[in-house]
Formats: C-alpha cells, sequence, structure tokens
C-alpha cells in the first residue's frame, strides 16, 4: 500500500489538473441551466372542530379545543398533496401547458403539465408542524403564485369536504323535521318542544354552511423570491470536489500498483 502522502506529493499536478476541469466543467453546465425561484409558503391545519355547528353557541365547547388541527388532520392536507385534482385547476389557470412549452394539446397536454407541475412541487410536514408548500419554476412571479395558489386549493378541497357533510347532515335534519310535522302520534307540547330542536339545529348547521370554515391558516403567505433557489452552486462544485478527489485517489493507487507489479515482474 503506497504511502498516500508520498503519492499527493508525486501527483499532486494531476490532482490539481482533474479539480481544475472538473469545477469549469461543473461551472460551465451550472452557468447554461436555467434557473429556479422557490416560492413558499408556511401554513398550520385549522382543527376539525371549527366545523362543528357547537362553537358556535357554546363556550365549554370552545374552552375545550385548540383552534389549530391535530399532526392527523396535518398528515391529511399532506397526503391531499399528491392528487391530480388540486394540480389540474392551476394548470388551466396558470396556463402551464403554454409556459412549460409542451406540444401536446388538450387532455394529454394537461395531463403532462400535471406531472411537470408536481415534479417540481413539494407539500410535507416540516419539524416544527407546519403545512410547508413550495414550488419551483424560472419566473420568480409565477413560482410565488403557484405556491399561494396550490395551498388555496388544497384549503377549497377540505373547505369544500366538510361542506358537503353539513350540507348532507342539514338535508336529514330538514327531512326529520319533515317528518316530525306530518306525524299526529305525538301529543302537541311535546311535538312543538322537538320541532324547535330541529329548527335550531338547521339553523346552525346553515350558519355554518354561510361561513364555510377554512381548513388552513396561512401564516407566511409565499412572496417572488429575489435569488434564485436552484441550481445549488456551492453543494454541487463540493459533490465535484469530492468525487473528483475519489476517483484521483482510485486512479492513482490502481496506477501505482500497476506500476509496482510491472518492475517487479521484470526483476
Amino acid at each position: 500500500m503506497p504511502d498516500l502522502i508520498q503519492l499527493l506529493k508525486q501527483r499532486f499536478r494531476s490532482l490539481t489538473i482533474s479539480l481544475l476541469l472538473g469545477w469549469v466543467l461543473t461551472a460551465l453546465l451550472l452557468w447554461f441551466l436555467p434557473k429556479q425561484y422557490k416560492g413558499e409558503t408556511t401554513s398550520v391545519p385549522s382543527s376539525a372542530y371549527a366545523s362543528d355547528p357547537n362553537r358556535l353557541f357554546s363556550k365549554q365547547i370552545q374552552q375545550l379545543y385548540s383552534p389549530l388541527g391535530s399532526p392527523d388532520e396535518l398528515d391529511l392536507l399532506v397526503g391531499s398533496g399528491r392528487l391530480d385534482t388540486v394540480y389540474r385547476p392551476l394548470v388551466r389557470q396558470f396556463g402551464l401547458v403554454k409556459h412549460y412549452s409542451l406540444s401536446d394539446t388538450g387532455e394529454k397536454g394537461i395531463w403532462k403539465a400535471v406531472r411537470h407541475l408536481k415534479k417540481n412541487a413539494k407539500v410535507f410536514k416540516s419539524d416544527y408542524g407546519e403545512l410547508k408548500v413550495q414550488v419551483w419554476d424560472t419566473n420568480p412571479g409565477l413560482a410565488a403564485g403557484l405556491a399561494n395558489a396550490l395551498t388555496a386549493r388544497l384549503d377549497s378541497l377540505h373547505r369544500d369536504l366538510m361542506g358537503r357533510q353539513n350540507q348532507q347532515t342539514r338535508e336529514a335534519l330538514q327531512k326529520g323535521l319533515s317528518r316530525l310535522r306530518a306525524t299526529d302520534s305525538l301529543p302537541s307540547g311535546e311535538k312543538l318542544q322537538q320541532e324547535n330542536v330541529y329548527r335550531d339545529l338547521i339553523d346552525q348547521y346553515t350558519l355554518l354552511l354561510e361561513q364555510r370554515p377554512s381548513s388552513i391558516q396561512v401564516l407566511d403567505p409565499a412572496v417572488p423570491p429575489v435569488f434564485s433557489d436552484k441550481p445549488k452552486w456551492l453543494l454541487s462544485l463540493a459533490a465535484v470536489t469530492l468525487l473528483t478527489i475519489l476517483l484521483w485517489l482510485i486512479s492513482s493507487l490502481w496506477s501505482t500498483r500497476r506500476t509496482y507489479y510491472e518492475l517487479a515482474s521484470d526483476k
């Protein structure tokens, strides 16, 4: 096994040339790559309790629950960030088929634009329990707009889901009230009391549907970034440096050992 210090002294020039060549080629490649800007939003999920009609009329209920959502609700939002349903409206809204210079039109073009957008977007849970939405694009304004719009789409998706559940509950209560009014088997006083209960519940769900509480609370909306996020010059150059040194070391050791065996065979 040759001495590494001695090997470095003998082949320092080749190492220097290899590093310079690697840096120059990497710099040229990174220079011609399009700059990618990152739009990012930071949010927290709202509690499912926000869709509970009791919170509007009961102070005791209000004191029991936090306005912030649970980790399970955050995981549900992160999972929804993988659905094509969230991305398809953004493709139409921002004209991404044209922006991505796709030759296909119609549904095929939209499908390709969705794939491209999902590749350049990331929805995840941060170490602090926040919902992070990140979108990269060559246009800084578009990157921020897409990040904000994607966050809004996630909010709208879950808000509509809770709204449908409340709508179904209100319709069931209205049907129950109609059946109650049609029956004659109850005393008038008890019947009136149950009708009042039904009407109160219907009013609560009606108010909740009109309010449409959000499922996401945005803490930090995306703004157009000033500096590009990709390509990462320092990280790329550091990786090329380590790879060049490793390849140079393997090549030098192999060359030294080959020379050693050739000399030994000549003797």
